[in-house]
């Protein structure tokens, strides 16, 4: 299993909670693997919750800019 790492891409880290599911729904997990599963789950569920946060926080930023812009007038 690879190292905990925060630059994982956030894709890659729902691809890689999807094998775990996977290997978690096995009957024949050894408990030592379902520990150290458990915990790499755990660290991915939070780098996705703070990419969707940060996303979340860009999405807002663009919006509030957008609507701090004037409209055009229109031509008559």
């Amino acid at each position: 299993m690879t190292e905990p790492s925060d630059d994982i891409a956030y894709a890659e880290a729902v691809t890689e909670l999807e094998g775990i599911l996977t290997a978690l729904e096995d009957d024949d997990i050894d408990v030592d693997a379902l520990a150290s599963k458990v915990e790499r789950a755990a660290h991915l569920i939070t780098v996705c919750r703070d990419r969707i946060s940060a996303a979340k926080v860009q999405v807002e930023q663009v919006v509030s800019d957008l609507d701090a812009q004037p409209l055009p007038e229109d031509p008559e």
